[in-house]
Formats: structure tokens, sequence, C-alpha cells
């Protein structure tokens, strides 16, 4: 099946339109994107809001470093993350460090809590280091095609 990255810009578009635009009849293109969504090609359908305009404009990516790195260590760490609404994504991946995070917050004290309520006073994060994003030169949802 070849896709387009156009094809993820616009959820909203009537059944109708996208039918039209793929040549399928609207009972044809209702049926695909329900098997798409059945086989998990699409996960979940979004909608982006600017996170400035709901009051949540500092963005920022951490780094951070795991003492242990076991599974029921990395269970604990997820438990904390699910909670937190400033935690947007996080990542364990490879190379020098653990994970990666991205948080988008209110302001500078919601960042000194939440980082003294998830890193500081867990005894697993070694360290941790804040990258602030100061401009957003390309923010795209989903994988290229």
């Amino acid at each position: 099946m070849n896709y387009d990255a156009r094809q993820q810009e616009n959820a909203d578009i009537p059944n109708a339109e996208l039918a039209d635009r793929i040549g399928l009849s609207p009972s044809a293109c209702l049926r695909r994107v329900a098997k798409l969504r059945q086989s998990g090609i699409i996960r979940k359908t979004v909608v982006v809001i600017d996170p400035a305009s709901v009051g949540r404009p500092l963005c920022a990516v951490i780094n951070l470093e795991f003492h242990r790195h076991g599974n029921q260590f990395r269970q604990d760490f997820i438990r904390k993350v699910r909670d937190l609404d400033a935690v947007r994504q996080c990542h364990v991946v490879t190379g020098e460090v653990t994970g990666v995070m991205i948080l988008q917050m209110r302001d500078m004290a919601e960042y000194t809590a939440l980082c003294e309520t998830l890193f500081d006073a867990d005894d697993n994060i070694v360290w941790y280091r804040t990258y602030i994003i100061t401009e957003t030169l390309k923010d795209e949802m989903g994988p290229a095609f």
C-alpha cells in the first residue's frame, strides 16, 4: 500500500471528500479506514493544539540516565511519567542516555516542581539535562513516507 505524507495533514476531512481523493466509493473508503484502524496502521486520530494558546508555552527536551536498568526500575519510572500531564513524550533510547522526554509546561515553576518530583526524588536517576526549546523549525506528526 502506498502512502503519501500529505494524507496525515488533515484527518478532519469528510469521508466523501477522502473517498473522492483516493478514487473509492464512500462506503469502500469507510471500510478501508476501519481496516487501517483495526490493523493498527492508524493508531489514533488527534487534534494538534497550539500549546501557547492553552497556557503551556514552555517546551523542553530532557535527556536522562538511569543508575539501574532492570525492568522493575523502568516500570516505576513509567508509572510516574504516565501521571504527569506535562510529559508529552518519553522514550527509552540507545546511546549515551537512557531516555529522552519532551515536556510542555506553563512556566519555570512547573518545570522546577516536575524536576523535584520526577528526577531529584528518584535515586535511580543518575543525572538529567534539560534543553529549553527557543524556536521550533519543524513539528510534524507521524512517520515520513
